[in-house]
């Protein structure tokens, strides 16, 4: 696979946000495309099919969310057209329908361009769900109305439309980590007693299951909170990308088969088979960032508010596929498309800038991945 063109910034500051380049494989969904292509020289063409049947029953979400999900979509106008997904991290335990999703990115997929954009949203961002009047967290949406009220709020909140979604759970993290014989990491920051008693120190190393799940789910015992967790999983992910095709052709359709059973998706094995091969071959731009914004307290409660001109501007950016700190005049089309990136949904205070020195955004809230 070839490598990718990475901008990953370290929490961007409010005067000026910093997206650094690396050279990284495609993150998230692609873990699931780029081994399904491996797939094409392993097994004969009707194991093939029955593997990926197998697969598409693995990544389905279930009959009744698929079709509320399917009303709240939009679909791509065309194969070459930019489209956004939304990619949500669930901590669902126990017997709860919906639990509240742990993380969130909006992504923007330009297959044309090669080009991938994301967006990490912050979870207690104050929103109104559903049109209520009471402030609510965004992330609650998905324990109101699961995946369709989720998809929908984050589409108000960004001002555009998504088209698909992911759903990655972490319940078999741990065994696939241990199947692969460990990761190989760059923790940003070390921590004691976190998430099931792990501890980590700073620094490159090789975690085992149960420690990759610790570090993928530990936001207590780190600097940046929700925001490190999110970083986490980023890490995660991508390590376990890498050290899924390290493995020899035979392993792929068993590791392949525990990857699926941790998301589901309203894509199709092959949808996912068909958006991989875009990409595949092709050096991949990826854009990283975090959604401009601060910490706040209102009536007890803490909450993360958006920074509106600076949310509008990135997401003007963005949709004009010039990256999140693109350079430039922004195109017309996107500066007189008054939705987008406008936070139609958020309840924050609209005069933030005596909040700018509790901002999120600076570099010392986050590390390096």
């Amino acid at each position: 696979m070839s490598k990718t063109h990475t901008n990953n910034p370290q929490t961007p500051s409010h005067s000026a946000r910093h997206v650094a380049s690396k050279k990284h494989p495609w993150r998230t969904v692609v873990i699931v495309l780029a081994v399904l292509l491996l797939l094409l020289v392993v097994l004969p063409g009707t194991a093939i099919m029955l593997f990926m049947r197998s697969l598409d029953s693995e990544i389905s979400m279930p009959e009744e969310e698929r079709e509320q999900v399917a009303e709240v979509l939009t679909p791509v106008e065309g194969s070459d057209k930019p489209f956004y997904a939304l990619i949500i991290g669930s901590d669902n335990r126990g017997n709860e329908v919906y639990g509240r999703s742990d993380s969130m990115m909006l992504a923007r997929i330009d297959t044309e361009n090669k080009q991938v954009d994301l967006v990490s949203i912050p979870r207690d961002m104050q929103v109104s769900i559903n049109g209520g009047s009471t402030p609510q967290k965004i992330n609650a949406a998905y324990a109101m109305g699961g995946s369709s009220l989720m998809i929908s709020t984050v589409s108000d909140f960004a001002g555009v439309p998504i088209s698909h979604y992911i759903k990655v759970g972490f319940d078999g993290l741990e065994q696939l980590v241990d199947r692969l014989g460990g990761i190989t990491v760059n923790v940003p920051e070390s921590f004691s007693g976190g998430n099931g008693g792990v501890s980590l120190q700073a620094g490159e190393q090789t975690l085992n299951g149960e420690q990759a799940l610790g570090f993928a789910r530990e936001r207590y015992q780190v600097q940046g909170g929700d925001f490190s967790r999110a970083q986490a999983q980023r890490i995660v992910l991508t390590a376990i990308l890498k050290k899924m095709l390290e493995q020899p052709a035979t392993e792929i359709p068993g590791l392949v088969q525990e990857f699926a059973a941790m998301i589901s998706t309203d894509m199709s094995t092959m949808d996912l088979v068909d958006l991989g091969m875009q990409f595949y071959g092709h050096g991949v731009t990826i854009n990283t960032t975090g959604c401009p914004s601060y910490a706040f307290s209102q009536d007890g409660v803490s909450y993360v508010g958006v920074e509106y001109a600076e949310w509008q501007d990135m997401m003007r950016r963005i949709d004009a596929g010039m990256g999140p700190k693109g350079e430039g005049e922004i195109p017309a089309e996107q500066m007189e498309n008054a939705r987008l990136g406008a936070a139609s949904n958020a309840l924050s205070p609209k005069d933030y800038a005596g909040l700018i020195d509790q901002s999120l955004n600076s570099d010392d809230v986050i590390g390096n991945e």
